[in-house]
């Protein structure tokens, strides 16, 4: 397969140079945000967006009660057990200040801001995570350094208004927003980001993983545009971290 180096040298050579520069790095035709001056034909992402509450409890997720006919989580039998013999009380993300992950972490309601700079979107989420979305990547890196990941490779490019992201290989990632399930390896989520208008952000993703799912688990959630500020973190580390402090008393006997 040529590089896109090459391909460039050969639309030159062509005389189309002028249509070699106008694709980005990644392939794709239009502003990709490579350069500080595509930045300025993006969408404007500023400030902070949360899960809308009630767009969420729309969306038919597995953790959701009263969930409507036709939008139960196609879950394979291995994983209906998993899920119905899970223990609760051992949630291995925000509980424990860990990651939620892919896609655990787009189902909070916390809030989340985009960085748009050259080459990248950068999600930055409430409790101190971060995704790093690749516009300039036109394939993913090696995954061998992603056997332990919560939030996985992600490459992505602009078509129009719409941010497509590609996310593989995060093992580790929360499954659903509150139960300790996770994800394997072989887990594959896509997304498609846009404003449906100013103040609400629509993001329908479709995530497959054969051992998971009997088929593509499709969902379509809104965020809306808060006036809110990001905080920094706090999270208790353990049980015995209440309000800052930490209460070294033994545990009974």
């Amino acid at each position: 397969m040529r590089s896109t180096a090459a391909l460039l040298l050969l639309a030159c050579a062509a005389g189309g140079c002028g249509i070699a520069r106008a694709q980005s790095a990644n392939g794709y035709p239009g502003p990709q945000g490579d350069t500080l001056k595509s930045l300025e034909q993006l969408p404007d992402w500023s400030g902070t967006f949360a899960l809308d509450v009630a767009g969420h409890q729309g969306s038919g997720y597995a953790d959701e009660p009263n969930t409507p006919q036709g939008k139960a989580v196609p879950l394979t039998p291995k994983y209906e057990y998993l899920r119905a013999h899970a223990n609760m009380a051992l949630q291995p993300a925000l509980a424990s200040c860990l990651p939620a992950g892919v896609p655990g972490v787009m189902l909070h309601t916390i809030l989340m801001e985009f960085l748009l700079t050259p080459g990248r979107v950068t999600m930055v989420f409430e409790d101190g995570e971060v995704r790093r979305i690749y516009t300039n990547l036109a394939h993913h890196p090696d995954l061998e350094a992603f056997d332990q990941s919560y939030e996985g490779s992600s490459i992505g490019h602009w078509e129009g208004n719409t941010l497509v992201v590609d996310t593989v290989s995060f093992p580790k990632g929360a499954l659903f927003q509150n139960d300790p399930l996770t994800t394997t390896i072989n887990s594959h989520y896509v997304e498609r980001i846009f404003l449906r208008d100013h103040d609400h952000m629509e993001i329908d993703a479709t995530l497959t993983d054969p051992a998971i799912f009997t088929r593509p688990y499709i969902t379509k959630l809104t965020y809306t545009r808060r006036p809110d500020d990001m905080v920094e973190p706090e999270c208790a580390a353990t049980s015995r971290d209440i309000n800052g402090t930490i209460d070294l008393t033994p545990p009974p006997e």
